[in-house]
């Protein structure tokens, strides 16, 4: 006699390692950024991403390697997100305009990514460098021909470089998303593209309005 099938019990869905991991990943996320690195348990996450505990030791052996994996995790959603925009604007400083518009609605999107660069410091301290700075140290190379194409096509200081752009583009959008985290009432960061955009090519060239300049879609 066949054993009666109970419709009711779920079935299992197959998924393959990198579906699972990004899954996991996703979680070690949000339960890190809502509880910090000494207080998230790697129960939470394993019953987040829906799998056994061992199963998140078997793809990640310790709790400080799931942590920094899921800060890449993180950094890498952006990095896809910036690098559509920049392969699809050939205008210099529209290029420029919608990558810090895109840099800035992720964080709006993904509060989560700046709660675990305060629990990254926290936990972590100063001895190391922090891996978003890390990230952008290790592919500042693939980036720079986006300011000097703005070196080639308007009048940008002479003293400047294309790294000193490229920093102190960095710099000031790093910095807006602390500053923005902070105001009351809340706003987002996206919100301040105008007033992030305008004081960067200011700050780098001679220009009475650059807003003027970029080409709106």
């Amino acid at each position: 006699m066949k054993a009666k099938i109970n419709e009711s019990e779920p079935k299992r869905v197959h998924k393959s390692a990198g579906q699972r991991e990004d899954e996991i990943l996703f979680a070690a996320s949000q339960v890190f950024a809502d509880r910090g690195y000494q207080r998230a348990d790697v129960q939470a996450i394993a019953d987040l991403a829906c799998v056994g505990k061992g199963t998140v030791y078997r793809y990640f052996s310790t709790k400080e390697v799931l942590f920094k994996a899921a800060m890449h995790y993180q950094l890498n959603l952006l990095v896809s997100r910036l690098e559509v925009v920049r392969d699809n604007h050939l205008e210099p400083l529209s290029r420029l305009y919608e990558m810090m518009r895109v840099f800035l609605k992720y964080f709006d999107q993904h509060p989560e990514t700046i709660e675990l660069f305060v629990h990254e410091r926290a936990e972590f301290g100063r001895e190391i460098m922090p891996i978003y700075f890390q990230l952008k140290n290790e592919e500042s190379h693939k980036w720079l021909f986006i300011f000097a194409d703005i070196q080639q096509h308007y009048p940008v200081r002479p003293e400047l470089s294309t790294e000193e752009m490229s920093s102190l583009c960095g710099e000031l959008l790093h910095g807006c998303l602390y500053m923005t985290m902070a105001k009351q009432p809340p706003v987002t960061a996206v919100s301040r593209l105008e007033q992030v955009f305008s004081f960067y090519i200011h700050g780098i060239m001679q220009i009475d309005d650059p807003l003027k300049l970029i080409q709106r879609q």
